[in-house]
């Protein structure tokens, strides 16, 4: 059996849980995917660019690619003629040469199309009027200069070849997607998706979809939590709910460590005659991190590490669950998925109403927070009770209330963190 340590020694802060979580967390292993599987994962290696962005120089608008210096002297008064000498669209591919050598002249062109060398400046074609030469030629009438570079983007002025673009620990979205696809990178390393089982403990859960028997409870709790696991890259293995019973438990623990990275339990972890997790994991000769978190609601969450791997125990009340998940099992994931980027983003803002509740620890309230006036202001949910559920609906932050005294009264500043994101 494990050693018996100091009961202070395994009470953690939030910050503190958080380290000893993060510390635990396997190194991710990477695989290749294809580019359009890659949307959601993380990207495994720096990625250099194989090419130049753009790759050839190209015009940026539609219009007529000059010589800059035959227009230089361009006024209203002093328009200048230039015959039209020709004509390239986007994707021609062709051989430019017969326009380098000639004086004089412009060359309609469209954007994206390649721009001949020579050519130094794009006049956009609402800035010139159409007309004939002499000989009947059609011709462009410019009455104002052009700067030199006008309207061409450069080879490489996006993009140099060679240079990192894409940054190991990236969460790949579709913005990055596009700065894949413009390179024509096919193939994109990412971090392996962290399988984490998640194992809702208690007598009175069923799944949802059945008739409820007298006493039970759907389990909305292990749904929560795999939906979450998925939004934040891991892949949930969700487990029916166990009953309560120290075998019952342990077995399924086992079954999960062998199955999963890492596990998580939900319920079993508070101090009634019921629950099993803490004598389960002991059983197991698991290692406590810690085993309780100086926050409400969701004091009673422990986690310990046990056959080499992390076990994240949540209470099953709903609002301690959910803060649970939030605050500690979202950067624990977050670095498993290979996230070099995973700490959490406080914000400030002012209350509009109490919250009257006193607490030894700090307090994470649920909470609607909206801007007005550039400032963040921040609405308690009426009726949050810690079991409700229906108060999700509308929360989009978690508030954080000091320790002591009497809570928070309205107008005061108090720091917040916006939920659900990833």
């Amino acid at each position: 059996m494990t050693a018996v340590l100091a009961v202070d020694s395994l009470h953690a802060s939030v910050a503190k849980a958080v380290s000893l979580l993060v510390k635990e967390m396997r190194e991710p292993a990477s695989e290749e995917v294809p580019l359009e599987e890659a949307a959601g994962r993380v990207l495994g290696a720096d990625l250099g660019s194989p090419i130049a962005l753009p790759p050839f120089r190209r015009a940026a608008m539609d219009g007529y690619a000059v010589r800059h210096a035959s227009v230089a002297g361009a006024s209203p008064e002093r328009p200048v003629r230039l015959e039209i000498a020709g004509e390239i669209r986007s994707g021609d591919g062709t051989d430019h040469a017969p326009y380098l050598n000639a004086a004089g002249v412009a060359i309609r062109i469209f954007t994206g199309a390649p721009v001949p060398e020579g050519y130094d400046a794009v006049i956009m074609q609402e800035m010139v009027s159409l007309t004939k030469s002499a000989g009947g030629k059609p011709c462009i009438r410019v009455d104002r200069a052009a700067a030199k570079g006008q309207h061409i983007a450069e080879r490489g002025e996006d993009i140099p070849e060679g240079l990192s673009v894409l940054y190991r620990g990236t969460a790949i979205r579709a913005k990055e997607v596009a700065i894949l696809a413009s390179l024509g990178i096919r193939s994109v390393p990412v971090y392996r998706k962290p399988v984490i089982a998640v194992i809702p403990i208690g007598d009175e859960l069923e799944h949802p979809g059945g008739s409820l028997s007298p006493g039970k409870i759907y389990d909305a709790n292990g749904y929560m939590v795999s939906a979450r696991l998925r939004e934040l890259g891991a892949e949930p293995l969700q487990w029916a709910p166990v009953p309560d019973g120290l075998l019952a438990i342990q077995g399924e623990m086992r079954r999960a460590l062998a199955e999963a990275d890492a596990v998580i339990t939900i319920g079993g972890v508070s101090v009634g005659d019921y629950d099993y997790v803490r004598r389960a994991v002991d059983a197991m000769e698991g290692r406590p991190l810690f085993t309780k978190v100086l926050m409400r609601p969701g004091t009673p969450t422990s986690a310990y590490t046990a056959e080499g791997k992390v076990m994240m125990c949540l209470s099953g009340n709903p609002s301690a669950c959910f803060a649970g998940l939030e605050l500690l099992v979202r950067q624990a994931v977050l670095k498993a998925a290979g996230r070099t980027e995973y700490g959490t983003e406080w914000l400030d803002g002012r209350l509009v109403d109490a919250i009257k509740k006193p607490c030894p620890y700090p307090r994470f309230a649920r909470a609607f927070a909206y801007r007005e006036n550039k400032e963040w202001l921040i609405e308690p949910l009426h009726h949050d009770k810690s079991g409700n559920v229906a108060a999700f609906a509308r929360a989009n932050a978690l508030v954080c209330i000091p320790a002591g005294g009497g809570g928070a009264a309205p107008g005061q500043e108090v720091r917040f963190l916006t939920i659900g994101k990833s």
